[in-house]
């Protein structure tokens, strides 16, 4: 079954896009500086200065290079947020698990160390953090909605499916 994306949904699928904004924007400035500090200590044999058209040839190449690599980890999530559909899946949690935990090096002499509560349920084998309202709310063998961008196969949510029936 499928359904429209919510602007929750488009935010989420942008944000997993950032790191493929930044990994080619740090690959072009750290590429077109290094590979022009080479050029200019190993074959460049003027000492007139820097030769500004090699430079910026090597920039030009690091632009398309960047262009591409952000293209390639991109284009699904770009893909699902301009199809706007999110598929369903109707899955039974097998299990649910709390636990306390701790910060690690957040306790030192004498002072207390800071905890934090993770809930997650057990779908398939595979566990999944949720919120607490969800891991409240549900029991073992009560069934939940997983709801995925079908090209990217990202997880977008997860919800009960009683409490979507209310």
């Amino acid at each position: 079954m499928r359904k429209k994306l919510n602007e929750r949904d488009i935010k989420d699928l942008r944000s997993q896009c950032r790191i493929g904004y930044v990994i080619p924007f740090m690959i072009f400035i750290l590429g077109t500086f290094i590979s022009g500090a080479i050029y200019e200590l190993n074959f460049n044999l003027k000492s007139d200065g820097l030769n500004t058209k090699i430079i910026l040839l090597i920039a030009l190449g690091f632009i398309i290079i960047s262009f591409f690599v952000s293209y390639k980890m991109n284009w699904k999530y770009l893909l699902d947020i301009r199809n706007n559909e999110k598929e369903i899946e109707l899955k039974t949690i097998q299990k649910k698990e709390y636990k306390r935990d701790y910060e690690a090096g957040s306790g030192s002499l004498g002072q207390e160390m800071n905890g934090y509560d993770s809930f997650s349920i057990v779908v398939e084998n595979y566990r999944y953090r949720v919120d607490k309202d969800i891991f409240i709310n549900s029991n073992e063998g009560d069934e939940v909605f997983f709801y995925y961008a079908p090209i990217s196969e990202y997880l977008i949510n997860i919800e009960l499916k009683k409490m979507t029936e209310l």
